[in-house]
């Protein structure tokens, strides 16, 4: 059996390399892990880091995880766990968080058992009031688990996280890649997304929910360090695959950069606001409606608040051509359809460069 044939019988995945991923190379293997090692690896040796939790999923409750205990206590077989391991050996938890994490939990003595269904003589029970025998069964208890190992592309470990991740609520681009990169990035997505600055330019209408403000500044992040030269990708219409590049870029980072970023983004907000208000990223209200905030149009003229100059200008001088290039915007097609295509990307940004070039003239 092969590596893709592995996840296709344990999940239903379809991942044939020859035909889905014509030049990718998908390396699987299976390992097993006591439950005592894989705590240890949690806790000492760092080897394994559990995604976080998204805001839209539900922790486990308290029947959810007796039942699990007790199910290693009676050496039922749970589903398998999913990780991902990177070029220095860490793996990364993509499906099995809430196992391991209950029992971790359990092994620290964070909770009880109740309400068991069969091992009714362990109620009330926490890790060290079991008897030796049941504490070393579940300590030896073996743990399946697959990792996708180097030098497995990144694409193809985004469609994995997504097929085994696709019960319930299906997790938007976003929420996987908070998952699939998480580190400093996350941290500094999330410390952006509060700045009072950003509240008040986008009128607070960018909602935290799903993480649609994280992904509206990634984006802006992402095309300002491209446009700026500041990071080596070809982009091709390849919105993702630049997504993850960069937040791989900024988990790498360091605090210099952040500092200058935070400050770029923070100066590009308060000139937003300055100039055109909390409608600053909207297009002119439509039969009487006043219309959302534009994502294109977001992360374009944020990027034109960094860039255009700041003296010299009349008063009210920049929010008028501003105004007039919104207007060219909002009749055009580039912000509505293909906004991700390299021509529309390519299009918004040099209008923004070419008026640069205007006003400094």
């Amino acid at each position: 059996m092969t590596d893709t044939d592995k996840l296709e019988a344990e999940h239903g995945l379809v991942l044939d390399s020859s035909e889905v991923y014509p030049d990718a190379v998908i390396k699987v293997s299976r390992d097993q892990y006591s439950a005592f090692e894989v705590k240890r690896m949690v806790e000492e040796t760092k080897e394994l880091v559990l995604a976080p939790d998204f805001q839209r999923r539900k922790v486990w409750g308290t029947d959810q995880k007796r039942e699990l205990i007790e199910s290693l206590l009676m050496g039922i077989p749970i589903p398998v766990i999913y990780v991902f391991e990177n070029e220095l050996g860490i793996k990364q938890m993509v499906d099995g968080r809430q196992r391991v994490s209950t029992i971790i939990d359990f092994m620290n003595n964070k909770f009880a058992l109740n309400k068991l269904g069969l091992l009714h003589q362990f109620n009330g029970a926490r890790f060290a009031d079991l008897p030796p025998l049941y504490r070393s069964k579940l300590e030896r208890y073996q743990l399946l688990v697959y990792v996708i190992e180097p030098p497995t592309p990144e694409r193809v470990k985004y469609d994995i996280f997504d097929r085994v991740n696709r019960g319930g609520t299906r997790l938007n681009n976003q929420e996987m890649r908070n998952a699939l990169y998480c580190g400093e990035s996350n941290r500094f997505l999330n410390e952006l997304s509060t700045l009072p600055s950003f509240i008040q330019a986008t009128g607070g209408s960018i909602q935290p929910k799903r993480m649609r403000d994280q992904y509206v500044i990634l984006r802006f992040l992402a095309f300002y360090l491209l446009r700026q030269h500041r990071i080596e990708f070809a982009y091709k219409s390849n919105l993702e695959e630049l997504l993850a590049f960069v937040m791989q870029f900024l988990n790498s980072a360091g605090a210099e950069l952040f500092d200058e970023l935070k400050a770029v983004f923070d100066r590009a907000m308060q000139r937003a606001f300055n100039c055109l208000g909390e409608d600053a990223f909207r297009f002119a209200m439509k039969n009487a409606h006043r219309r959302p905030i534009n994502m294109a149009l977001f992360e374009c003229l944020a990027y034109g608040f960094v860039i255009l100059p700041q003296e010299g200008l009349a008063q009210g001088e920049l929010a008028d051509r501003l105004n007039e290039l919104k207007r060219d915007f909002d009749a055009g097609d580039y912000f509505r359809n293909r906004v991700d295509s390299t021509s529309s990307v390519d299009y918004r940004f040099g209008r923004i460069e070419k008026l640069r070039d205007e006003l400094a003239c």
